[in-house]
This record gives structure tokens, C-alpha cells and sequence, in this order.
């Protein structure tokens, strides 16, 4: 990513990092920044994570590594030196007048606070300048549910257009609007992964790894079951990716996914504030509207805390007196 030849598959602003350092410092390399950053993007990839994930931590870091010099010794970063680091970076150096957002400085941040928690964890310096580094507070924008007329009138325009793609846009459209499924858990799902016989979907590659059987209603399931059977002219498609992309062999990418999604959006008329997030909102919504049952919801959605669950509903506080009168009327 960041490393220059040592991985080609990853560019970043650090690109020429490794070749500074081996310049520059005199100093054991377990210690020295660039060092260190190589190793922690190695362990990431050997853990696992996601390449996305793999360079956005690296762009970052390569950032980090402009402000505080690349050969630097990692003991010799402070809390105050990292801060200062970061609030240098809301500037963007070669964009006069332009300053990042504080939605890109809190992912800085997140990265900083894991690899320096691996730094000191893995005893390379003896303590964590990151340890107190925390987010910044910010009012976010929340996302707008698409409601169920919607979502009938979006499934029905691809429905009913000539389009040889429209079965795979109404298949994965219908499984956000009626799964909940975060969009790449829904892309990297297979053919294999839709047991017909139990109308069920196997996520393997859930958010933190977090792998889940999630329930198909009968509409869905008829979709998914036509998807699985059919065959795309000169394209074999049941033992690969059940949303397969333009690449031959591949699945559909979130950018085309997106693609998709504004293409039936316009054709639909829906609201501008609709995006592909907006279906997870409505199924939580419709959801928590028909069974009143946060922790219910909180399952459907694969959340393991109820706390990300309530930025998707609004609990009807203003209901709670009339609820509770019906609940003991009889013992009143």
C-alpha cells in the first residue's frame, strides 16, 4: 500500500517511506516508524482484514508519517506530538483554503489508536501516546429509511423494465430492503450461501468477522431462487458469487452496486436522500414498527450492542402512558 515494491498492490501518500528510512535511521528498525508501519500492515493482512481496510489504514499512516518524519524513533512520539500531528492534518497541504472533514480526522484517528496500541503491545515502545487519543463529537447526518411504498414502487420499475440485468438488480435491491444486510455483506454473498430447502442466508463475512444465518421471507426467496438457476449468456454463474459484476468471475463491486442504485433511483423518482444505506434504516424501522422489540431488531440487524441499534429507530416515548394503561388495565 504504502510501502513502495513491498506491496504494489497499495499506493499511498507514504509511497517512498521504506526508502527514507533505510536512509535515514540509526536506530534498531523494530523502533523506527516506517518500520513498524510495514510490520503492522504485514499483520493486518496476515490477520485477515479486508484490503480496503489494509489501505485506508495506510494512507493514514503515510500521513502521519509526512507530519512526523519517517525514520522517527516511535518512543520519541508524545500525546502532545501525536495531537499536534493531527490537528495538522485538517489541513490539506496542497488545497489551499480546503480542510479535511472531521469524519476523515476520527478514521485518522482510529488508525492511529491501532497501530500504536499494537506498538505497545508488541513492546515496542513503552508506552501508548494514542491511549487517551479520542474521537471528535460531531452531529451526524442520520440516513433516511426508504419506506415500504417505496421500496414497491423502486422493485417494480426494474421489474417491469427490459433490462437483462434487472432479475440481479431486483434480487440484491429486494435482499437489502428485506434482510437488512449491509451492502458488502450482501456482495460477498455466493451462490451456495442461499439454502432454498430453510429460506435462509449464509453471511460468512459479517461486520468484526461475525459470521450469521439470517431468515428470507417468500417473496425473496422465489428471487434468490430464480437467481441461482439462471444463466447469463455465455456465463456459468452457479458456483460463483450470487450478484455476479461486468469482470467474469467476479462479483459485483460496491461502486457498480452504487452504479445501480442511482440508475433505478432516477428512473424510480425517489427522494434524492435515498442512498443504498437507506434500505438497512427501513427494515429496521418497519421492523421495530411491527414488533415494538429493540432487542429483536438488534439481532435482525447483526449488531452485537443495542446501542447502534437506536440510531436506526425512534422509540415512541410518547406512547409509553397509553401502553402502560393497557398493560394493567385489568389489574387496575
Amino acid at each position: 500500500i504504502f510501502m513502495g515494491t513491498t506491496l504494489r498492490n497499495i499506493v499511498s501518500p507514504g509511497q517512498n517511506m521504506e526508502h527514507s528510512c533505510l536512509m535515514a535511521c540509526k536506530i534498531h528498525k523494530r523502533q523506527v516508524f516506517c518500520y513498524a508501519v510495514l510490520d503492522y500492515l504485514f499483520q493486518l493482512k496476515a490477520s485477515g482484514r479486508k484490503a480496503t481496510t489494509i489501505a485506508s489504514y495506510a494512507e493514514s499512516l503515510g500521513l502521519l508519517g509526512q507530519r512526523l518524519g519517517t525514520s522517527i524513533p516511535l518512543k520519541v512520539v508524545s500525546p502532545v506530538l501525536l495531537n499536534t500531528a493531527i490537528d495538522g492534518l485538517a489541513i490539506i497541504d496542497d488545497r489551499p483554503g480546503k480542510r479535511r472533514s472531521q469524519t476523515t480526522l476520527n478514521r485518522h484517528r482510529s488508525a492511529y489508536r491501532g497501530f500504536f496500541g499494537w506498538a505497545f503491545m508488541t513492546k515496542r515502545i513503552p508506552e501508548n501516546p494514542a491511549l487517551l487519543l479520542g474521537r471528535s463529537q460531531m452531529e451526524s447526518v442520520p440516513t433516511q429509511p426508504i419506506s415500504l411504498h417505496e421500496v414497491h414502487s423502486f422493485l417494480g420499475a426494474i421489474r417491469r423494465s427490459g433490462e437483462t440485468l434487472r432479475l440481479r438488480d431486483e434480487a440484491l435491491f429486494a435482499l437489502y430492503a428485506f434482510t437488512g444486510l449491509r451492502r458488502a455483506e450482501a456482495l460477498s454473498l455466493d451462490v451456495a450461501d442461499y439454502n432454498a430447502a430453510l429460506r435462509t442466508l449464509q453471511v460468512k463475512n459479517g461486520k468484526n468477522g461475525r459470521p450469521r444465518v439470517v431468515h428470507v421471507i417468500p417473496k425473496l426467496g422465489l428471487l434468490l431462487e430464480k437467481l441461482q438457476k439462471h444463466n447469463e449468456p455465455g456465463r456459468e454463474i452457479e458456483d460463483g458469487k450470487l450478484f455476479p459484476g461486468r469482470t467474469h468471475g467476479h462479483g459485483l463491486t460496491t461502486r457498480q452496486a452504487q452504479s445501480r442504485f442511482q440508475h433505478w433511483k432516477a428512473i424510480t423518482g425517489l427522494r434524492p436522500t435515498l442512498t443504498i444505506h437507506s434500505f438497512r434504516v427501513g427494515f429496521a424501522t418497519a421492523l421495530h414498527h411491527e414488533s415494538r422489540d429493540v432487542v429483536l431488531v438488534s439481532r435482525a440487524l447483526g449488531h452485537g450492542d443495542l446501542r447502534p441499534t437506536l440510531r436506526y429507530i425512534e422509540l415512541s416515548i410518547g406512547e409509553l402512558p397509553q401502553l402502560m394503561e393497557r398493560t394493567f388495565r385489568q389489574i387496575a
